[in-house]
């Protein structure tokens, strides 16, 4: 199996990009399941047509693109999980579409477009270890690339209908499930049948050893065997001697060959636990390396949070004194408002009591004027006239009230006095006419 490393460049020619490789051991031990012999593709074949096709369409690359575009049908199994063969090949080299666990590390498990299983030359690259059939998106291309969000891989039902979705979608898994279990059914067929070969040349090899032990080669041995059955025909035994000679050296090196691929599978036993071992360290790493990511995220978003709720609290507030500030400011404005109007109100009122004041005491001067210069003749209306002024101009005359009404008084008694004498003086006058009236004129030229 390859060792891993860093990946190598990626060459957009002709020619697939390479996998991230290392020296393999031996070239040919890469390829089928990781247990250093290729799976019966007869058997495989067998259930061939009962795998659904899959339809990959083309990428954002054009030179693979032209490559990878194709239909490709199941050919055999690799690490439990089917491989995938474009039915045409793309400029002389096939191209499949297989799975590689994580024998060789994490970087490496998942599924690969190839011209070979476990080559070093790649053309794309998906991560998933969990999904059965190859995924239908969300592929690397190239392999060290980004994401080609327009690459696609649909499954064609069995019967030549087909159905969009990814490779991987839950309707199909328990299909391809049943044919995995047919496959590794017919597989372990296979080794049980290699095994039973395996147990009969040990048995013949043990045989043999048996017959040099006691000096005979089995070649003899054969020999006699067939001359006691068939003393005629010694050209047939020697025929038979010879293919139970080929037969014995086959088995032998069969042996041999069993005998390096079990030292084989214990190296790479040996080298899949450190390697589960590192994955398993690794993996630990990587969860506590997530919790404390986790822990610091959820710390951050704690303070943030607090920051905000902090933020939204002062702001709040600041809102709040902002509208205890205008109410105030209001209120003053309008108490002040309120304070000019007043004011002004009040000095409109004086100035209306003011003026009201001049009026009064212009008219009691002008009645308490007319009432001095009254006659007995029209006495009676200025009086009427006095006593009107008096009940509607002397009570608004302010602190001129006790000056007028003294002076109103005043001339009310001196009017009512020069009234009665005027009215006593023609009266007399009257009486002095009236008697000169009676008077003789004798008396009158007198």
């Amino acid at each position: 199996s390859f060792l891993p490393s860093a990946p190598g460049p990626v060459a957009l020619g002709p020619s697939p990009c390479r996998r991230p490789s290392a020296m393999p051991k031996e070239k040919d031990k890469d390829k089928g399941d990781g247990s250093g012999k290729a799976e019966p593709s007869d058997a495989v074949s067998a259930k061939e047509r009962e795998w659904p096709e899959l339809i990959v369409s083309s990428c954002a690359d054009a030179t693979i693109s032209k490559i990878v575009k194709g239909t490709f049908r199941v050919s055999t199994l690799n690490h439990g999980k089917p491989v995938y063969k474009k039915q045409e090949k793309a400029k002389g080299l096939d191209v499949l579409i297989y799975f590689w666990d994580d024998r060789d590390g994490l970087e490496l498990c998942g599924w690969w477009f190839g011209p070979v299983v476990g080559g070093d030359q790649v053309w794309a690259f998906h991560p998933s270890r969990s999904s059965l059939t190859p995924p239908g998106n969300e592929w690397n291309i190239p392999n060290d690339g980004a994401i080609d969000p327009t690459f696609s891989i649909t499954m064609k039902a069995v019967g030549g209908s087909s159905s969009k979705g990814k490779a991987e979608e839950g309707g199909d898994d328990d299909a391809v499930r049943k044919q995995l279990e047919l496959m590794k059914k017919e597989q372990q067929e296979f080794e049980a049948r290699m095994k039973e070969i395996q147990g009969r040349a040990q048995e013949r090899k043990l045989r043999e050893e048996e017959l040099r032990k006691r000096g005979l080669e089995p070649e003899e041995s054969d020999k006699k065997t067939g001359v006691k059955r068939a003393r005629g025909a010694e050209d047939d035994s020697a025929a038979a001697g010879a293919r139970a000679e080929e037969e014995r050296r086959r088995l032998e090196a069969e042996a041999r060959k069993r005998k390096e691929e079990d030292e084989r599978r214990h190296a790479e036993d040996e080298a899949r636990q450190r390697r589960e071992e590192e994955k398993r360290k690794l993996d630990e790493d990587v969860a506590r390396r997530r919790e404390e990511r986790l822990r610091q995220e959820e710390e951050d978003k704690r303070k943030r949070e607090e920051r905000r709720k902090n933020d939204a609290e002062e702001e709040r507030k600041r809102r709040e004194l902002e509208q205890v500030r205008r109410r105030e400011e209001e209120e003053r404005r309008r108490k002040d408002e309120a304070k000019r109007m007043e004011e002004r109100q009040r000095k409109l009122n004086e100035e209306a009591k003011r003026r009201k004041e001049e009026v009064a005491v212009l008219g009691m001067i002008e009645v308490l004027t007319r009432m001095a210069c009254a006659v007995p003749e029209d006495f009676p209306s200025l009086e009427v006239m006095f006593d009107r002024a008096m009940e509607t101009l002397l009570p608004y005359t302010g602190r001129q009230r006790s000056v007028l009404k003294t002076e109103a008084e005043r001339v009310l008694k001196r009017t009512r006095g020069y009234v009665k004498q005027a009215e006593l003086c023609r009266q007399d006058w009257e009486d002095w006419y009236d008697l000169r009236q009676q008077m003789p004129a004798a008396l009158l030229e007198e």
